[in-house]
C-alpha cells in the first residue's frame, strides 16, 4: 500500500520480507497518529502480522504503541510440515522469514524486546505433525515468554477451516473477543 496525498493505492507485489512489512507498518502508524492526533496506537495482529508488529517495535521502539494483541502468531516460527506448503498460500520471502530456523526469527527473538503490554492468544486442540496447535501454528511455537499468553481450546473443522482462522470469529470463539476487549479497556485505564 502506497500513500498518496488523499488516499492509498494498493500495488500488488509478489513477495516481501517481514522487515519491509515492519517499515510499511511504521508509515501506517504515523498516518493514523497524525489523523487522530493521538500519541499512541493499540495494535491487534493475526498470524504473521504479530511478527511484523513485534519487528516494528524492535526496530522503531514502543513509544508510539500502547499495547500489542497477537492472535495465532507463530512467535517461534512455523514447523517444517507447514513450511513445506507455505508457498501455496504465501510467497517465498514471507515463507523464508516464517521458518522456525530463519535469520528473521533469530533476530526477533534474541534482540531487544518491547516494554509495552503484550497479549498473545494461542490456539490449541488441532493435532499437527509436530504437536498440538491451531492447524497452522504449533502451540509451543506460539507461546511468547514476555507476553500474557491465553490458550484457546478449539477444533479444526477441516484442512481448509483451521482453528487458526476461526480464532478471528467472535461467534465461534467469544473468549478471543473478551481478551481483546480487556486489553483495550486496560489501555483506557492508563
Amino acid at each position: 500500500v502506497f500513500k498518496q496525498p488523499e488516499n492509498y493505492v494498493v500495488v500488488q507485489t509478489k513477495s516481501e520480507n517481514l522487515d519491509t512489512y515492519a517499515i510499511r507498518l511504521r508509515d501506517l502508524i504515523d498516518d493514523v497518529l497524525e489523523q487522530t492526533q493521538r500519541p499512541r496506537v493499540t495494535l491487534i495482529a493475526h498470524s504473521m502480522g504479530g511478527l511484523v508488529a513485534r519487528r516494528y517495535l524492535q526496530i522503531f521502539g514502543d513509544e508510539r504503541v500502547q499495547t500489542l494483541v497477537m492472535i495465532g502468531t507463530p512467535n517461534k516460527g512455523i514447523t517444517p510440515d507447514i513450511s513445506d506448503d507455505c508457498d501455496l498460500v504465501g510467497a517465498a520471502l514471507e515463507c523464508r522469514d516464517l521458518a522456525e530456523t530463519s535469520l528473521f526469527l533469530n533476530k526477533l527473538n534474541t534482540g531487544r524486546q518491547p516494554s509495552i503490554p503484550l497479549y498473545n492468544i494461542v490456539g490449541s486442540g488441532c493435532p499437527m505433525e509436530y504437536g498440538d496447535g491451531d492447524g497452522v501454528v504449533v502451540t509451543d511455537h506460539a507461546i511468547l515468554a514476555d507476553a500474557q499468553n491465553y490458550v484457546i481450546d478449539g477444533v479444526c473443522r477441516g484442512s481448509t477451516k483451521p482453528l487458526h482462522l476461526d480464532l478471528r470469529d467472535p461467534l465461534r470463539y467469544p473468549r478471543v473477543y473478551e481478551i481483546i476487549r480487556d486489553a483495550l479497556n486496560a489501555d483506557d485505564a492508563d
